[in-house]
């Protein structure tokens, strides 16, 4: 089953970074501490003047692709690895 969150690109005094939503009008730059929600409907309600954006939470794809050939995949997720691995 899909699962989502709440993020918003900010400067947060070390140039743009992701923030994740924790719930409850805060905010975190720590990916596992983000709220998660079971449906996307659920987090586009809790979207308020603050901006963010509502994500599909990725998944483990043990076929990914390395797309800009950084030598990086699944970036920017949980599951950012080495192409080697």
């Amino acid at each position: 089953m899909a699962k989502y969150h709440i993020q918003h690109i900010q400067d947060v005094g070390r140039g743009p970074q992701t923030i994740f939503y924790r719930g409850n009008n805060h905010w975190t730059t720590e990916h596992e501490h983000r709220k998660i929600y079971n449906k996307k409907a659920d987090a586009t309600k809790e979207l308020y003047d603050f901006g963010g954006k509502v994500v599909k939470d990725a998944e483990y794809n043990p076929n990914a692709i390395d797309g800009d050939g950084d030598g990086i995949v699944q970036e920017g997720t949980e599951f950012e690895r080495p192409i080697d691995t």
